[in-house]
């Protein structure tokens, strides 16, 4: 009598896991068909009962059900912002059920990576119509689906930036740095945050040096960084470090013209001319060089002009010809120096504006507003 009850009892547990299992197999047929709605009411049946909640087939389909219902013409009005949530939290529950080897393990992967491009497409909906806080959350889901892939932080950092919320843009930079994206352009925005948010000396500095490690030819990154030795009356430091890269790479003539702008920052005016000359020889197309020669000229015409237009009419009249004439061959030597820093880079700005001011001191009228309609 025993035996027969003990039969009974075992008949009807394998009963109940079989109708439990048949929920799976129901979700999965349904959702081959299409019925979404009927598929994701009896995969959550099968998620809540303890025969199937730990089966890794389970959560899987869990996972792709809720993950083929987003956009959906028909289902996609059952999901929300906390659907993608939900996708990946059953993918991973899968991984852990079943491993990376595993039946639907292996299969993760591929459904991970379907899913981060359809959160970035959110995030960058979101961006695109300047709904910052939405996009930064949908990029910062994306980052955490694809932890390896830089480009939804990256995104995330001009969102916040845009937001307005400094600090969590350089929260953002950090991640990239921490990640191994280490571009001169990911330093050189953290920098204007820290600078933005009026961080210390020291932590702009030391962001400054971190960048340097990474890109020591950077012009921006070392003119920062002289800023701030010479703010800290560290003019001599930084000098001794300019000389020594300088000894270990004689050809660098980004070097060479950082040297020149701090020699200008110390008034050595002569000595940050002879010195931009040697960024010239090390890089006849060495932009920056050509460009602060050109303002050096410039502006020693334009002191020079400034004593004559100091003059009282009686003085101006026996020497400022003589002045003015002096004045216009520093602005003649400043000429080839603007001219060349245009053609290296045709589409800066200040060259031209710097351009039109020297051709107007010539009396180069023509080409000053020939150049004047280019810019406008």
């Amino acid at each position: 009598m025993k035996k027969v009850l003990l039969t009974a009892l075992v008949a009807g547990t394998i009963s109940v896991a079989s109708a439990q299992n048949s929920a799976v197999n129901s979700a999965v047929l349904n959702h081959k068909n299409g019925t979404l709605d009927k598929a994701l009411t009896d995969i959550e049946k099968a998620t809540e009962h303890k025969k199937t909640k730990d089966k890794a087939k389970t959560w899987f389909y869990r996972g792709v059900i809720y993950q083929d219902m987003i956009g959906n013409p028909i289902y996609g009005k059952l999901t929300d912002d906390k659907t993608p949530t939900v996708v990946l939290e059953s993918f991973d529950k899968a991984l852990e059920l079943d491993g990376q080897n595993g039946e639907y393990g292996k299969q993760v992967p591929e459904r991970k990576q379907m899913l981060y491009g359809q959160v970035l497409n959110q995030a960058v909906e979101f961006h695109n119509n300047q709904d910052w806080p939405n996009a930064i959350q949908k990029y910062e889901l994306a980052h955490k689906i694809s932890p390896e892939d830089t480009t939804a932080v990256l995104y995330a950092a001009y969102a916040s930036t845009a937001d307005n919320k400094y600090d969590q843009a350089i929260g953002f930079y950090d991640e990239l740095i921490n990640m191994g994206h280490n571009t001169e352009d990911v330093y050189k925005a953290k920098v204007q945050l820290q600078q933005a948010t009026e961080a210390s000396d020291d932590a702009v500095m030391a962001t400054l040096s971190k960048g340097l490690e990474q890109h020591p030819n950077s012009v921006y990154l070392m003119q920062e960084e002289l800023k701030y030795y010479l703010k800290n009356d560290r003019a001599d430091e930084a000098m001794a470090k300019l000389d020594k890269a300088i000894e270990a790479d004689p050809k660098n003539a980004s070097l060479y013209a950082v040297k020149g702008n701090l020699l200008e920052r110390k008034k050595d005016i002569e000595g940050a001319r002879e010195v931009y000359k040697k960024a010239i020889q090390a890089d006849p197309t060495n932009f920056d060089a050509y460009y602060n020669l050109g303002v050096l000229e410039y502006n020693k015409g334009a002191e020079v002009n400034n004593k004559a237009a100091k003059m009282d009419y009686a003085t101006y009249q026996k020497r400022g010809k003589a002045v003015e004439a002096e004045a216009k061959k520093y602005y003649q030597a400043a000429l080839p120096y603007f001219e060349k820093a245009h053609e290296i880079q045709p589409e800066d700005k200040a060259t031209m504006q710097n351009l039109v001011n020297v051709y107007t001191r010539l009396g180069r009228k023509a080409d000053a507003a020939k150049l004047s309609a280019k810019m406008n």
